[in-house]
């Protein structure tokens, strides 16, 4: 006679192909996701190599840039999205309210993707909304860097340690990706208020001649031809591409507790968190997608591809830098869930009032 866990995997088998029969009927999922051409290639190319015979329509779009749209869609009763991989704001302050994202429990059908021995800190530490429901990060990363520095040109006496930055000497060298955005940089002035202290924050600003930008391929061209040889929040795939070609060879990244102090941030978190939409038009198709996008398979080749690292505890960091890398049982500063952006929003409403970004 079968086992108990025979017949469970047997039964979720089942339930598995008829979702998938019912998602090929379909035809087609429709998800909007991250710009990077990494992680698109990832994405877009790993789902059609896995299921052909459903198309993807794939658009490449920051949350900000794709939310309010979404929003608008749906006060106008028009259901035409299945998936969004995306930061945790605006997308989870934008969509709760309104109901637009169905619980992530309802789209699994292999149980083992609940199972909280396949992730670091257990399944649940992947939710990124305050109810533990919704908005789901796969990914978890730590040790990553509050900027950039190029060595060609500011030495490790110049810059070396956080309070540096107020050093005379960068006076008029700093850009800083613009701090009242969501994303990296939002979560990284929130931790430099955290060590240093809002007034500090402040005073940098107010006397460090700092340029703000909201331009990822500006800032980083500024710091790889020492026009402004720190940067401060930027994401560093842009770097990445530049340094294959053979620019910004001693760009160096801001990390580690001398510029962190004591707190380690990390953990879930990312652009590549994933909701599925209550009304999906597709809904077969999206229930397909989450199972597959929290899969081995797909953790491992986007991990890959991406230089990234999954919570699962069954693959293998894609980040080459070892550091980078969670490990279980460590405790880590999540900067990226609902909480903490609550957080962040309010520093950014404060720093709106000080009048002192240029």
């Amino acid at each position: 006679m079968a086992s108990a866990q025979a017949l469970a995997e047997e039964a979720w088998q089942t339930t598995w192909q008829t979702v998938l029969d019912a998602a090929r009927k379909e035809g087609v999922v429709v998800v909007s996701g991250p710009p990077g051409v990494n992680q698109r290639e990832a994405i877009v190319g790993g789902w059609t190599k896995a299921f052909p015979d459903i198309k993807i329509q794939y658009t490449a779009a920051r949350g900000t840039e794709i939310v309010d749209k979404v929003v608008r869609e749906r006060s106008a009763n028009l259901f035409n999205w299945d998936i969004i991989l995306a930061s945790t704001n605006p997308t989870v302050f934008s969509f709760l309210p309104i109901h637009a994202l169905a619980p992530i429990r309802d789209a699994l059908i292999d149980p083992h993707i609940a199972d909280d021995k396949t992730w670091i800190d257990g399944f649940a530490a992947g939710f990124m909304d305050d109810d533990k429901k919704y908005f789901y990060s796969p990914m978890g990363d730590v040790g990553e860097a509050l900027g950039f520095v190029n060595r060609d040109c500011i030495a490790p006496a110049v810059l070396g340690k956080l309070a540096d930055l107020k050093n005379p000497a960068l006076k008029g060298k700093i850009a800083w990706l613009d701090p009242t955005r969501p994303g990296s940089s939002s979560r990284w002035t929130w931790i430099i208020s955290l060590v240093q202290g809002e007034d500090w924050l402040k005073d940098l600003f107010e006397h460090q001649d700092i340029t703000v930008s909201r331009d990822i391929r500006q800032i980083t061209d500024w710091l790889v031809t020492c026009t402004k040889p720190v940067a401060i929040g930027i994401p560093n795939e842009t770097l990445q591409q530049m340094q294959k070609e053979g620019l910004g060879q001693k760009v160096e990244e801001l990390v580690g507790p001398a510029y962190s102090g004591d707190i380690n941030p990390g953990g879930a978190g990312g652009n590549e968190s994933i909701g599925w939409y209550r009304q999906a038009p597709h809904s077969n198709a999206a229930k397909i997608f989450v199972n597959w996008y929290l899969s081995h398979d797909f953790q491992q080749s986007y991990a890959d591809i991406y230089q990234d690292n999954s919570r699962r505890v069954d693959t293998k960091p894609g980040n080459p830098n070892p550091s980078r890398a969670m490990v279980p049982g460590v405790k880590y500063f999540n900067w990226s869930d609902q909480a903490a952006t609550h957080k962040i929003e309010a520093l950014q409403a404060d720093i709106a009032k000080w009048g002192v970004l240029k």
